[in-house]
């Protein structure tokens, strides 16, 4: 995610509880603040958990980027969840369109059918991209890869919304891949490179005609 990570990292430690390269185009389309599109919903209603306007850009954009995140958090395993990923977001006034854990997605941010409210999450590259934050911190490193009913789960979310927003596998990033200070780690060179080949696993299973009319150029 993008900066503050002291202002993060003190947050988390307060609570106690509580790719590729690819280019993007120069410049980002004029504003777009409301749309008479009807709402897209990638989890039940009952996981649907918006942040506060302050954390977000009050600007649709039309996404063609995916970029994965972990979420910062060291203060154990067993915090690894998706309401702790909400209420340091919250705090940070940063944003994700998805917090994942071991067992359940919240969507965090509106969705239409073509667009999707712009988020604070991938500086330079969030008037183009859905961002998607894992619970988690340091996934590269020994012992420390977050589970995988977690890694499941998202992938299972970023095939979906490839389908739906018609975004290509080379558009589907590592936070690291897309930042340009070169500051940034999440979510790991080798996590990303295992999440890549379970993506094209999880695609590869659906059915031929499925994948048919998936297929574009650079899939």
């Amino acid at each position: 995610m993008t900066g503050q990570a002291v202002s993060r990292r003190r947050f988390l430690q307060t609570l106690g509880l509580a790719a590729a390269g690819v280019a993007l185009p120069p410049t980002p389309p004029a504003a777009r603040p409301t749309t008479a599109e009807r709402p897209e919903y990638f989890v039940p209603l009952g996981d649907y958990h918006e942040l506060p306007p302050e954390c977000y850009a009050q600007n649709l954009i039309r996404p063609f980027e995916i970029i994965v995140h972990w979420d910062g958090n060291r203060q154990g395993r067993e915090l690894w969840l998706t309401p702790i990923t909400y209420e340091t977001l919250q705090f940070t006034q940063q944003s994700a369109h998805f917090a994942v854990d071991y067992k359940r997605i919240w969507q965090l941010l509106p969705m239409f059918r073509t667009v999707v409210q712009e988020s604070y999450g991938a500086k330079g590259y969030n008037w183009a991209a859905i961002n998607v934050e894992l619970a988690g911190t340091e996934f590269d490193q020994p012992g420390n890869a977050p589970p995988a009913s977690e890694v499941d789960l998202a992938v299972r979310l970023v095939a979906r919304l490839m389908e739906h927003y018609a975004i290509a596998p080379a558009h589907v990033a590592g936070h690291f891949e897309r930042d340009l200070r070169g500051d940034k780690r999440d979510p790991g060179a080798q996590f990303m490179a295992g999440f890549r080949t379970q993506l094209v696993a999880y695609r590869a299973s659906r059915s031929p005609l499925k994948q048919q009319a998936l297929a574009e150029p650079g899939d």
